[in-house]
């Protein structure tokens, strides 16, 4: 199955623009992992919302995912004691 497309949200995008570029990659790939093996990656989703959460070192990235349209929504990524006090 090819890989899943990512479709970044305005946030997100400014965001992953704003990160340090060791970061920026380490996001990227682990994103991209995620997008070549969607139906089964181990997605784990945030208590009480409905995004997802992807761990990167310290950072984390909000997601939502359709599996049946090979799809990513990147929401929003950022620093662990930053990203989940967004509302």
């Amino acid at each position: 199955m090819a890989a899943a497309l990512q479709i970044w949200s305005p946030t997100f995008s400014k965001a992953f623009d704003a990160l340090p570029a060791s970061v920026r990659d380490a996001v990227q790939r682990k994103v991209d992992e995620m997008g070549t093996r969607l139906e089964n990656f181990p997605h784990k989703r945030l208590q009480g919302r409905s995004e997802f959460k992807l761990r990167v070192a310290d950072y984390r990235v909000l997601y939502e995912f359709d599996v049946n349209q090979g799809r990513i929504y990147l929401h929003y990524v950022g620093h662990r004691r930053d990203i989940y006090k967004r509302s």
